[in-house]
């Protein structure tokens, strides 16, 4: 292989490894958000759910009830509709991230900023999710007051990082929080479904 040939294929292989690189970057994080005890797993996911849902609540108190009367109407296929918020949260963000890897400017600012938004869409899910969650099981007791949900809320978030491993925790997790966000969700999805088939109309 000549000179020239040799120093192509180096720098093919050093632009297509810079978003390997920043993707390895990420699951160290994750690998020492896993090697941490299992109380401070607990309590940063429940600040991370007071901080978060006590947001939403400011911002949008409203959206909590109707999406408990939308999980009372369906509440089995409610993990499924969670669960596909996740998805699709997630599709779109790796793929946006994906996109800065091309030009190779996924391990810049920009990248960074890319990776906090999705952090912060994912963590706002995850909060609304228990939210409904907690406040549903208050409201069972007669109580329907958010606040206190939210509590409850975020103390349920805690409970599976403390009992299980890391992996168990994060199932549990998610299916919980996917539960409440499926109310949510539903609602919206065939709204947009809706929407769309007036269009082709």
């Amino acid at each position: 292989m000549t000179p020239v040939g040799s120093h192509q294929l180096v720098g093919a292989v050093r632009l297509s490894a810079t978003p390997l690189d920043a993707a390895v970057g990420q699951s160290v994080d994750l690998t020492l958000f896993s090697d941490l005890p299992g109380y401070l797993q607990a309590l940063g996911s429940f600040l991370l759910v007071v901080l978060f849902g006590a947001v939403i609540l400011r911002q949008s108190k409203a959206s909590v009830q109707h999406s408990l009367e939308a999980l009372h109407e369906r509440p089995y296929s409610a993990v499924l509709y969670g669960l596909a918020a996740y998805l699709i949260a997630l599709a779109v963000g790796l793929y946006g991230f994906s996109q800065l890897g091309r030009i190779g400017v996924a391990d810049t600012f920009l990248g960074v900023l890319v990776t906090l938004v999705l952090g912060c869409v994912l963590a706002s899910l995850t909060a609304f999710g228990f939210l409904v969650v907690g406040t549903l099981i208050v409201d069972l007791q007669g109580h329907r007051e958010p606040s206190y949900g939210l509590v409850l809320g975020a103390s349920l978030s805690a409970i599976g990082w403390l009992v299980l491993s890391p992996a168990g925790g994060l199932a549990v997790w998610v299916l919980i929080a996917s539960f409440g966000l499926g109310g949510a969700v539903r609602p919206w999805f065939h709204a947009e479904r809706t929407v769309d088939t007036e269009r082709a109309d």
